[in-house]
């Protein structure tokens, strides 16, 4: 039996719907996709705030979007938001009138989640095409009107990710248009983006980069000025043939671009900014092939959506590369991997075990093991307070598939991994979500454990298997060394674990040699 889903997205510069019909990952098609032009993305960039005005047009749309979804008889769909409405001052008004003159919930995606959705969408449409086998690296790049990303593939692991608030319409908004009609405005349009990029260039020079796949809104604009199909599903373009056109456009004012390629002067405008942001990434990736995808945020969602319903298994995959970036950004700050791995393995034992205990999830699971990956990294800074730099550095960190909210419950974890009892005096702990609290607590009181089981970071302890019995639970250990030290450790930790979870700890070694509490 089929089933639909509805995604409306309100974007920048557009707000578009897209329904889908579908049984599984595999089956499914879009039965209807519509979009119109809005000026959000302006309004915000340039005063910080949406019009009521605007939002007035924009609630008439979305109730002749809800309209379509309830012709289709669609009743599963999802309003979302991303950088105009998340960076306007008025966001919470705006969300209020959408909720009362249509009658729909809008969320507000943060930039991580939007990123996210659209790599999620742009490496399902690569590896559709048979591109992820090449062992060198594929960049993917995301220009969005607000923001750009870079993420790095290579061989079935990401070794980089940065996300940045520059995009084609903040540029452009970023100038004044006495500044973009002057004959020195590409020489300043050249010099302002690579000098908020030119960082990007250090880490890419570190690897073969085979192609660069570009997506976004401003995709189309390049391709019609290619002469190519806007609505291509991907599209080819030789870096050479690139370059021409930029070489081309760069000799061009505003009238004589809406000539030459038959554009309106709002999308003409927005060429400069785009050609010359498009010439600094390929000079930074120094790559011969382009790749030009159609894939946006809308179709991350709808995928995401239908693997969760429908039990695909697809998305470990990219689950799977977002822990090799935890693991990519543990060897950037010379993090202890074999300690990593021992707190990682014990942790998530512990978490299994403790399933009825704790009541958490799947998700609270994969964040406690990048926590566990990451929660030595601080020492990179500096040996004293490391939790503090963990924490600093891990909120710091684009890490690709979580939201800012699971982000900061990482960088939580690791700050409390070692010592300190969260407590709201704590600027950290008071920023979280009541329920977000006792979450990290619960996380936090695991990781202890297992990180006091290799104290010494020497592996001498080996886990062979965690029990609970009333209330205590048994974390049984063989040992051929001296482990004083992991003794010690454990029980100066065991009382926060017994004040969350009512449960005493106690480290036993095999063959009932010695046990601690």
């Amino acid at each position: 039996m089929s089933n639909f889903f509805g995604v409306m997205h309100v974007g920048s510069e557009q707000v578009s719907l897209q329904i889908v019909e579908y049984t599984s990952l595999a089956d499914m098609r879009i039965v209807e996709r519509a979009s119109s032009q809005v000026t959000l993305g302006e309004e915000t960039f340039k005063t910080g705030r949406v019009s009521f005005a605007t939002v007035r047009g924009l609630c008439e749309l979305l109730k002749g979007y809800r309209r379509i979804l309830q012709e289709y008889g669609v009743k599963d769909y999802r309003l979302l938001a991303t950088t105009a409405i998340r960076e306007a001052d008025n966001q919470q008004y705006i969300i209020d009138q959408i909720r009362l003159k249509t009658g729909l919930t809008l969320e507000v995606v943060d930039m991580l989640q939007e990123m996210y959705h659209k790599y999620i969408a742009l490496f399902r449409a690569i590896e559709a095409e048979g591109l992820t086998a090449e062992q060198e690296g594929i960049l993917f790049v995301d220009i969005s009107s607000g923001g750009l990303s870079f993420t790095l593939y290579k061989a079935g692991v990401l070794q980089y990710q940065q996300n940045i608030h520059i995009g084609a319409l903040r540029i452009k908004e970023s100038f004044e248009k006495y500044q973009r009609d002057s004959a020195h405005f590409y020489q300043a349009l050249t010099e302002y983006i690579y000098s908020t990029i030119d960082l990007v260039e250090i880490e890419l020079n570190q690897h073969k980069i085979k192609y660069l796949v570009l997506s976004g809104v401003e995709t189309g604009l390049l391709l019609k000025m290619l002469g190519r199909d806007e609505a291509a599903k991907l599209s080819y373009v030789g870096a050479d043939e690139f370059l021409a056109l930029y070489d081309r456009v760069k000799q061009l004012n505003l009238p004589q671009l809406m000539q030459a390629f038959d554009l309106s002067e709002s999308r003409a405008e927005m060429v400069l900014p785009t050609i010359v942001l498009y010439k600094q990434i390929v000079n930074l990736s120094n790559v011969a092939q382009i790749v030009v995808s159609g894939a946006q945020f809308g179709d991350g969602i709808t995928i995401s959506h239908i693997a969760d319903k429908a039990g695909d298994k697809w998305l470990e995959v990219v689950e799977r590369q977002v822990v090799s970036f935890a693991h990519t950004l543990g060897r950037k700050y010379m993090h202890d991997a074999r300690h990593a791995a021992s707190v990682e393995n014990t942790s998530l034992l512990l978490f299994d075990r403790m399933v009825r205990h704790h009541g958490l999830g799947k998700r609270e699971r994969l964040l406690l093991k990048i926590a566990a990956i990451l929660h030595d990294i601080g020492k990179y800074v500096s040996l004293r307070r490391h939790y503090f730099y963990s924490y600093r550095l891990i909120i710091s960190s684009d890490i690709i598939g979580f939201s800012e909210e699971e982000r900061a419950l990482i960088a939580n974890i690791a700050y409390y991994h070692s010592k300190g009892t969260p407590s709201l005096s704590d600027a950290n702990f008071a920023a979280l979500a009541p329920e977000q609290r006792i979450t990290l607590a619960k996380l936090a009181a695991i990781i202890r454990m297992a990180d006091a089981v290799d104290r010494s970071h020497m592996q001498k302890a080996t886990v062979h298997d965690i029990s609970l019995c009333g209330e205590e639970v048994s974390i049984t250990v063989s040992a051929e060394q001296d482990i004083s030290l992991e003794e010690w450790t454990f029980i100066d930790k065991a009382e926060f674990f017994e004040n969350v979870f009512g449960i005493r700890p106690i480290l036993v070694r095999k063959g009932g040699e010695r046990g601690v509490r």
